[in-house]
């Protein structure tokens, strides 16, 4: 154990990152050692991205002392701030971005934190738990997708957000379709949780994206007069935002509309057993009435010393709640 202690801490900073890329002219990805990152950086013509995990000090060492940015991005790199945010510093820009964790070969529907600093060569991404996004957009790498400006590549991460975002609100929406055919056909069951859940979980999704094109928007005319082409990626990118984020704002009311048709039905459910239950005791009120005279145990009360008269009192406490019963009716309370 301390001899493995002893290696950690002997390792170069470069052991710590997850993947270095270096990028033709053309966009085709060379996936390179991370003991080269060096050699990488420095090298003419196309781009470099470099991934880190947080999570290991040594990659967070070579933040600090090796990469080639701004001590602003530094801390934005490997800040704790939760907070989407998209700033143009110079020739940098620094943002920390919405993702979906991913757990192994399976994608959650948690949401993390992508942070990155872009210049015209050079992409540096970092995050504390796998990323959905960013993985499927590395695999597409490896199937021959090319990425020839690091602008073109942040733009493929955001878009794979969106289709993900997309795809989770196409299945929410399958469920409220199934929660809400269950409800109008079989009545009341589960619904409630369940709905509650899925608003919960759209509400999320609604607020990330909600922010991230506010944040497209405002940067959209400042990129403009700098980078045309950047510029049109992020004006694509808050168009389809906009359109995704309105589709989920929909699945979002119609969680809303069911959770208050469970409240509806619950309360009508609830009323209709108190009303019955008032009938209840309205109808035995006048037998209690008269079977607690009948049983104050005092001279002169009738039936006494009458053969039946049990049965007699009992008629009359009978016909007691009959009465009240039909007046009950009578007065249009049934």
């Amino acid at each position: 154990m301390i001899a493995k202690s002893a290696d950690t801490a002997s390792a170069t900073p470069e052991s710590g990152i997850v993947y270095v890329y270096r990028f033709l002219d053309d966009g085709t990805a060379v996936s390179l050692p991370c003991d080269q990152v060096g050699e990488a950086l420095s090298a003419h013509g196309g781009w470099t991205w470099v991934h880190i995990g947080l999570s290991d000090a040594r990659a967070r060492t070579w933040i600090a002392q090796h990469a080639p940015v701004s001590d602003t991005a530094r801390d934005v790199l490997t800040g704790t701030d939760e907070h989407i945010r998209l700033d143009i510093l110079g020739s940098e820009i620094i943002g920390v971005m919405p993702d979906l964790h991913q757990m192994f070969a399976e994608t959650s529907d948690e949401i993390v934190r992508l942070r990155f600093v872009l210049t015209e060569r050079l992409l540096i991404t970092t995050r504390r738990t796998p990323v959905h996004s960013l993985e499927l957009t590395r695999r597409s790498i490896e199937t021959g997708r090319k990425f020839p400006t690091p602008i073109a590549f942040l733009d493929g991460i955001i878009d794979q957000f969106a289709d993900v975002i997309g795809r989770l609100s196409e299945t929410l929406a399958d469920q409220l379709d199934t929660a809400e055919s269950r409800l109008l056909k079989e009545g009341l069951g589960e619904e409630a949780q369940q709905l509650g859940a899925m608003r919960l979980q759209l509400a999320h999704m609604h607020r990330q994206l909600m922010q991230l094109h506010l944040l497209f928007q405002r940067i959209e005319p400042r990129m403009a007069s700098e980078n045309q082409q950047a510029a049109r990626a992020i004006r694509a990118l808050a168009q389809k935002l906009d359109a995704i984020d309105h589709d989920v704002a929909t699945q979002y009311d119609r969680a809303r509309l069911l959770l208050e048709e469970v409240d509806r039905k619950m309360t009508a459910t609830t009323n209709r057993r108190l009303f019955t239950l008032s009938i209840l005791t309205a109808c035995l009120l006048p037998p209690t009435l008269v079977t607690g005279i009948f049983g104050m145990n005092t001279k002169h009360l009738p039936f006494q010393e009458i053969d039946g008269g049990t049965w007699y009192a009992l008629a009359i406490a009978a016909g007691a709640g009959a009465t009240a019963y039909w007046l009950l009716r009578r007065l249009r309370a049934l």
